[in-house]
């Protein structure tokens, strides 16, 4: 899923505005949010600016998974209100968001909240009020602190565990290990934290470096391609949002620049891809080659179980099937199984509980194991990697259900290994 945010020093002017919460939240009742017939969850969100496109199809989809939830009898007799608010990708409008889902719409918890930059404005106040913040969407390696953030909960792998995978398979495999290799990055903890696991993995012989703000999309990325064009680069490796990677490939093909890519997991999804470049035969043309890796089944599968029941909901609520609406789905699923683990008299401390010792018996279509205890809350931990042909469908590559997996410590080296996820539950439901 996953990744997204603005330049850190955003987080950090604006992180002091939610400090008010705080007090406000301290005279209202213990686990608010919670009724015998509701449980209310929230979430921000870019809906619209620059980072919507494809973004904005993970709450929808995990709406589609809750309504199926509610007219199936809710969870332990609860049904799930899920208020979704647009922060426009904006610390600021963040820390607004966050504060009208404490104190206004009275949140019990919050699910899938997105952005590195953007949550690190909120987090330590929702941490400080005992609010669930379960299944963040950033791969933000800092929130993965059980002791400093006892509330916080990663779902998919991080961004400094992804970069050794993608260091690991680049050694290790002859014909990209030998190419000219540049590095391009969204600035802020996004690329900060690839950097730092590219480094951990003694990936540090870039041939150039290449940077951008969120706000630059939409003037195209001339300078970059231009810079690692001349500099003989024959290997991209990308870290950015979706629409960033359409923008890039499209800079790109003008400038006559072909070289391999290899994009994070959370930014080739080629739907959102075709959008931007304007046709799906002209997006399929751009991917065509391009390696990423992933952590969930993939998208393609139609006979797997989770794949099959997913894609049949979300296209009956008239949704499109891509991997933010897939993702979706697999929040709202995997929260929905902890807070039925939770038990019937639902307390925040019960839900947290049940997160951090009965996540391994929660299903999904994760390609790798989930690692949440008291002392870790990793969350999944590791990818498969994939290629791109051009039908545009990304390929497992590697031996059946061949995974990587890491902690996200700098000083964890990556395993290969294989995983199979287990059979979803009945009718899908918690």
């Amino acid at each position: 899923m996953i990744r997204t945010l603005v330049v850190r020093s955003l987080a950090v002017t604006t992180s002091v505005a939610v400090v008010a919460v705080g007090a406000a939240g301290a005279a209202q009742a213990a686990d608010p949010g919670v009724s015998k017939t509701e449980i209310v969850i929230g979430t921000t969100t870019p809906l619209t600016g620059p980072a919507s496109p494809g973004y904005k199809d993970v709450p929808a989809a995990a709406q589609v998974y809750f309504d199926y939830v509610n007219k199936s009898g809710g969870i332990n007799g609860r049904q799930i209100k899920f208020v979704v608010k647009d922060d426009k990708y904006s610390p600021a409008e963040t820390v607004t968001k966050t504060n009208e889902l404490i104190l206004i719409d009275k949140a019990f918890m919050l699910m899938g909240a997105l952005g590195t930059a953007n949550h690190l404005a909120v987090v330590d106040e929702i941490n400080k009020q005992g609010m669930p913040d379960v299944f963040i969407n950033t791969g933000a390696s800092v929130f993965d602190n059980a002791k400093k953030y006892p509330t916080t909960f990663p779902f998919f792998p991080s961004y400094q565990l992804e970069a050794k995978v993608m260091s690991y398979y680049i050694k290790n495999t002859p014909d990209l290990a030998s190419k000219k290799r540049c590095f391009m990055y969204q600035e802020g903890e996004f690329g900060e934290n690839a950097g730092a696991g590219f480094n951990a993995a003694g990936m540090t012989d870039w041939s150039a470096q290449a940077s951008y703000l969120p706000t630059q999309i939409a003037q195209g990325f001339g300078a970059q391609v231009t810079k690692m064009k001349a500099a003989g680069c024959q290997l991209v490796v990308f870290f950015g949002v979706t629409s960033a990677t359409a923008v890039l490939l499209k800079t790109a093909a003008a400038l006559q620049f072909k070289p391999t890519w290899m994009v994070t997991s959370v930014g080739s999804e080629p739907t959102v891809i075709a959008g931007i470049l304007g046709s799906s035969a002209t997006a399929k043309a751009a991917m065509d080659g391009m390696l990423a890796p992933s952590f969930l089944t993939p998208i393609t599968d139609v006979g797997n179980p989770y794949v099959s029941q997913m894609k049949t909901l979300v296209e009956a609520a008239g949704l499109q099937w891509n991997f933010y609406t897939y993702y979706g789905v697999t929040l709202a699923y995997v929260t929905s199984q902890a807070i039925k683990a939770a038990g019937p008299n639902l307390t925040r401390k019960g839900l947290i509980n049940a997160l951090q010792t009965q996540s391994r018996n929660f299903k999904s279509p994760a390609s790798v194991p989930m690692n949440i205890t008291a002392t870790s809350h990793q969350g999944l931990t590791g990818y498969w990697i994939g290629r791109y042909d051009s039908a545009g469908t990304l390929v497992r590559l590697g031996k059946p259900n061949e995974v990587y997996i890491a902690g996200n410590a700098l000083s964890s080296k990556v395993k290969v290994g294989t995983f199979r996820p287990p059979a979803p539950t009945r009718k899908l439901l918690p």
